[in-house]
């Protein structure tokens, strides 16, 4: 089969033929449909993402259809209500599913936890291997090719929201920052929140001009071009409640602590290596740092239901596998309105 690897950072994908993986005990193989282009994805390829195991085939926000079973799986399948040939969503925060954290319900936390496309052979690729059945979401309504999206850009986002909920309240001001496709489900999801959504003051910062206008069709009430924190109080009436910084950058948190009010929170979501200096004056007082790691997998149920409910929107571009590369080169350089989704 087809599958598009990386063997050394800076040193580029290729495109090449691997055998198709035959699956053992627990694992079960997915005919992959589509797999959504990530801007992680670039990190790996620039060496900025460092926690990678190469060579490595990689893709982590796939769908496609159960294809293969080993034999300790087959039983479990209907107890999940799968059967071969069912189109599903793959949930990537690949836990052990024995220990404390993954008992709870945090899969993606677990210390041994491993992912496709970082530790483990994603889905840039014809086929991919999954440790359990557990790890998919059967789709019902929705094309796997469109789903793709969903299993990163649309639990992170989810999780982030929801991560933020106790400071989302009636009237509270909320900076978003990057409205790329994290940041549009972000938008949709915080107008979702229970007795509070309708009534958030959304603001979404962004140096991409073309990304602000789909952000106010998506909810948003004030769209910033870049800009310094002044600017970001004065077209929000005051400091952020809740900040989301989807982007991770050295300048993306300096405006994220620039903009926070006094107990207010920022959830960290992107992955762009950025760090933020910490201490009593750099920052309002008693403000909330925190981060998010992907989604749990009831995070993940969640969002396909909103999704398969029509509550959620996002653009999917599907791009060949064999283009790869060039996908990569238009996200690097920001020219992606939602999601690029490789198609084998």
């Amino acid at each position: 089969m087809r599958a598009v690897r990386l063997h050394a950072p800076g040193e580029g994908l290729r495109v090449e033929e691997v055998p198709l993986p035959a699956p053992v005990g627990t694992e079960v193989r997915i005919a992959v449909a589509g797999c959504g282009v990530c801007h992680s994805d670039v990190h790996i390829v620039d060496g900025v993402q460092r926690r990678v195991r190469l060579p490595l085939t990689l893709g982590h926000e796939v769908a496609g259809h159960l294809d293969a079973v080993g034999p300790a799986a087959e039983p479990l399948l209907a107890d999940l209500g799968l059967a071969i040939g069912d189109p599903v969503l793959v949930y990537g925060g690949w836990g052990c599913g024995a220990c404390a954290v993954c008992r709870r319900g945090d899969e993606q936390l677990c210390p041994r936890s491993e992912a496709p496309g970082f530790q483990r052979d994603g889905g840039y690729a014809e086929a991919m291997l999954v440790p359990h059945p557990r790890q998919l979401v059967r789709l019902d309504r929705l094309d796997p090719v469109d789903a793709a999206p969903l299993a990163d850009a649309g639990v992170t986002s989810y999780r982030a929201v929801r991560r933020a909920e106790p400071w989302l309240v009636p009237g509270a001001r909320v900076l978003v920052i990057g409205a790329g496709a994290l940041g549009q489900f972000a938008i949709q999801l915080l107008r979702a929140v229970p007795a509070a959504g309708g009534d958030l003051v959304i603001g979404v910062r962004e140096v991409n001009e073309p990304r602000l206008a789909r952000a106010q069709e998506l909810g948003a009430n004030v769209t910033l071009l870049g800009g310094a924190p002044a600017q970001t109080h004065e077209q929000l009436g005051g400091p952020a409640d809740v900040v989301l910084d989807l982007v991770g950058s050295d300048e993306s948190l300096a405006h994220a602590a620039g903009s926070a009010a006094t107990g207010g929170i920022i959830v960290l979501v992107g992955e762009a290596g950025g760090t933020l200096p910490f201490g009593l004056e750099r920052l309002a007082p008693e403000v909330t740092l925190t981060s998010v790691a992907w989604g749990s997998p009831s995070d993940m149920r969640a969002v396909v239901d909103l999704a398969e409910r029509g509550a959620l929107r996002w653009n999917v571009e599907r791009m060949p596998l064999a283009q790869a590369t060039e996908a990569h080169s238009r996200v690097r350089a920001g020219d992606v309105e939602g999601r690029i989704v490789l198609v084998p």
